[in-house]
């Protein structure tokens, strides 16, 4: 047998490839024990790490700058992002082996930040945190993956409850005033709202759009996943032009179809990058708040469902691989849901009790406000 007591002790003994392996197990106190060991020792063995003496982990901040980021860089279109969270990070944990940081530690960590204010001076929000323990995260399974740690202490830490769904969408009006502002040394944003309100892009994928992806016959911009252009959900996928989408598409390849992207920057004749900004600047002075890049791709999706697109095919354009994400623009507005509650029903209770028959809602225009401050539900003769 492998695994023998003397005395109050167990011991393991074995031989691999013409070598014998003995020692004691002294932690064992049954024989269920000794053999989980005794496997183990004989597991170290096969793959020639019994008896070495395991290289101490790096400390953190020198795993974040050797091995982390260089490799985020290679690997991840959002590389960028992983740059600034491990900051923060480095700044809890920089002085620390990895193996020397306990699950206590980043809860330590995971309070501080919370209760920590941006350099704005305002609350953090929960998903901050969340995404920098994530970043933190990927860090130890990656040591893992390279034989620096055996387990992550990530996975012990939870997360905090977000509640980050954002319904910010653009009215007509503010459209209006919005694009009333893009003329001038803001001419170049006219373009890109107008687009990205017809298309519903993300800003990376507008940004980065070249003429070559733009198919005028069949009227689809191809938004590619390559190592080159990156989509968030890594698929590629095709997006329907519009009348004022193309419209807009060709007045620029008009002016700018000898450069290779259809976004570039006049001084410079490179794609742009950014526009927040420009962006910022056009929203202050047409008086729209709380109203980010990213809320005209929400604007796009709101409009799609509040016009009767299935959450399939809102899915379909936006981009999105669960559909569950598309849900919540089916009747977004309140119009919208007004529109969908009367299908539940034609008839209603008029004055007196007297039920009446209602008109078809989708034939209808929105309800109105009477002067009680009551919806003034329209009512067939």
């Amino acid at each position: 047998m492998s695994v023998y007591k003397r005395g109050s002790k167990w011991y393991f003994d074995f031989w691999v490839g013409g070598k014998r392996y003995r020692g004691s197990i002294p932690e064992a106190r049954v024989k269920a024990q000794a053999e989980r060991a005794e496997n183990a020792i004989r597991d170290q063995v096969y793959e020639g790490r019994y008896g070495k003496k395991k290289a101490a982990a790096p400390l953190l901040r020198d795993f974040v700058t050797n091995t982390f980021l260089p490799w985020s860089r290679a690997n991840k279109r959002t590389w960028r992002e992983d740059v600034y969270r491990s900051q923060s990070i480095t700044a809890f944990f920089g002085k620390h082996r990895l193996d020397e940081i306990s699950s206590a530690q980043i809860e330590k960590f995971k309070m501080k930040r919370q209760q920590t204010p941006t350099k704005n001076g305002s609350e953090r929000r929960p998903a901050t945190v969340n995404r920098e323990l994530e970043n933190l995260s990927r860090m130890f399974t990656l040591a893992i993956d390279m034989g620096i740690l055996q387990t992550n202490p990530c996975q012990k830490v939870q997360s905090l409850s977000e509640d980050n769904e954002r319904n910010r969408y653009l009215s007509e009006a503010e459209e209006r005033r919005l694009l009333d502002v893009l003329h001038g040394r803001r001419k170049h944003l006219r373009s890109i709202v107008l687009i990205d309100l017809q298309t519903g892009l993300r800003k990376q994928e507008l940004l980065s759009l070249r003429w070559q992806n733009v198919d005028f016959e069949r009227d689809v911009i191809h938004v590619m996943n390559s190592r080159r252009e990156r989509t968030k959900s890594g698929r590629s996928r095709s997006v329907p032009l519009t009348s004022i989408a193309r419209e807009e598409l060709l007045t620029l390849h008009r002016e700018s179809g000898w450069s290779e992207y259809v976004f570039v920057n006049s001084k410079t004749f490179k794609p742009l990058t950014d526009v927040k900004k420009a962006f910022t600047s056009a929203l202050r002075k047409a008086s729209i708040e709380d109203f980010h890049f990213h809320d005209l791709r929400h604007t796009c999706a709101t409009r799609l469902g509040d016009r009767g697109a299935s959450a399939f095919e809102i899915a379909q354009i936006m981009g999105w691989s669960d559909i569950r994400m598309a849900m919540r623009y089916t009747h977004a507005t309140g119009d919208g849901i007004r529109r969908a509650m009367q299908l539940l029903t034609n008839t209603g209770v008029g004055k007196g009790g007297k039920v009446v028959q209602l008109q078809n809602w989708t034939d209808t225009k929105v309800p109105t406000i009477d002067g009680n401050g009551q919806h003034a539900l329209p009512v067939s003769a």
